[in-house]
């Protein structure tokens, strides 16, 4: 296919993936691309079925800065002050290429594409369709796009992003470590990764929790731990609440 003009989001976007890494290429309807056609990562928990219906994706915009000041605690707060916080971390500028993963309505996906843009693209990844229809409708731009994809697995080539976030959606990963190696292959040297997910309170058994709601508590020092064994360095660490937020840098050699 010849492209006239400057390429769209998606366009870019697809030129990010690797096809060896996709079952799938296509430009869905609801203007994402799907990697994953009629499959999907098993739904092992109530809350991974619970985010890939359309009555959750729709009330997740009012019920998330309650859910997320819960999560969140002492870290940060909601909205635009919570947003630049990341996106320091992330140390996002003009020209950047970024990963969203497990990027959900693209609250934050949104943001990251006004903050590289001009020149830059942010790509939002989900394995929910519905989560992405909403993205898509929402949360667009001249330097957003969306995917379908799976973090485990994500269909991308080796070293493309200078910068890789997992906002609030490791927790429900069936294999959370694979998609540290996985986040840890597609950037580039240099690249920096901040994850924000769940902490375990000390001294109180999270099992019964975890097998409830289907959401992994980690402990304080799982995340750093995984960072470390996949490769990254620079990792620093910030608690509040029930929650942490892990930054680290991919070495440049």
């Amino acid at each position: 296919m010849t492209r006239t003009g400057s390429p769209t989001p998606t366009a870019r976007a697809a030129d990010l993936l690797d096809p060896a890494r996709c079952r799938t290429v296509e430009a869905h309807r609801d203007g994402y691309l799907d990697t994953l056609g009629a499959t999907e990562p098993p739904i092992l928990t109530f809350a991974q079925r619970l985010m890939r219906t359309t009555i959750y994706s729709t009330g997740y915009q009012l019920l998330r800065p309650s859910v997320y000041r819960l999560l969140a605690g002492a870290i940060g707060s909601n909205g635009d002050a919570e947003r630049a916080r990341i996106t320091g971390l992330l140390r996002l500028e003009p020209g950047d290429t970024m990963l969203d993963i497990g990027c959900g309505p693209g609250n934050f996906t949104g943001w990251f594409g006004s903050q590289t843009f001009p020149g830059g693209l942010a790509v939002g990844v989900d394995a929910s369709h519905q989560m992405l229809h909403r993205a898509v409708a929402d949360n667009s731009g001249p330097a957003v796009a969306y995917v379908r994809g799976d973090a485990e697995n994500l269909p991308f080539a080796d070293g493309i992003a200078d910068a890789v976030s997992c906002l609030a959606a490791l927790y429900l990963i069936n294999k959370p470590f694979d998609a540290i190696e996985e986040i840890y292959r597609v950037l580039k040297p240099g690249g920096r990764i901040v994850i924000l997910t769940s902490l375990a309170p000390k001294g109180i058994p999270v099992g019964p929790l975890e097998k409830v709601s289907g959401i992994t508590m980690f402990g304080r020092d799982a995340i750093t731990d995984g960072l470390r064994n996949a490769g990254f360095i620079e990792i620093a660490l910030q608690t509040g609440g029930l929650a942490q937020t892990v930054s680290a840098v991919k070495p440049t050699r």
